[in-house]
């Protein structure tokens, strides 16, 4: 059975899952446009460069595969330097995904990013969390 036989997800010629697996350092997804990396401190992902309709689906996949079930996401966006609608949708469909106990918790958003948050009304979803604490900067 060839992966495209299992519907696994594939990018850049890589299984996102096998990535994600591995411990370290090492981006969690590349491609020309964003880098995704695991953070420690908290336990989360840097997103890093842009995110846009071409690469949306690697912000949940990302998530649904280093969180599976438990525990809250803590997301560093401080060097998200673009992001449109499909990128913030995802953002909001993986908080949306979570489920009533747990949190997507935002760090670093850009001011844009965090103003359409707020008019749509997402940033009332009980689980999506804009946090304004210091840890994107750490």
């Amino acid at each position: 059975m060839g992966i495209a036989d299992r519907g696994d997800w594939v990018g850049e010629g890589f299984r996102i899952e096998d990535v994600v697996a591995e411990l370290g350092d090492g981006p969690v997804y590349v491609d020309k446009q964003l880098v995704v990396t695991r953070t420690f401190a908290p336990v989360g992902l840097r997103f890093a460069g842009e995110i846009d309709m071409t690469n949306s689906h690697a912000v949940v996949r990302s998530l649904t595969t280093a969180f599976p079930t438990t525990g809250d996401p803590h997301l560093d966006l401080a060097a998200l330097i673009f992001c449109d609608i499909s990128g913030i949708r995802a953002l909001v469909d993986a908080a949306e995904g979570l489920g009533a106990e747990r949190h997507l918790l935002l760090h670093g958003l850009p001011h844009q990013i965090e103003k359409v948050i707020r008019v749509t009304g997402w940033s009332d979803l009980p689980s999506l969390v804009l946090c304004s604490c210091e840890v994107a900067q750490r």
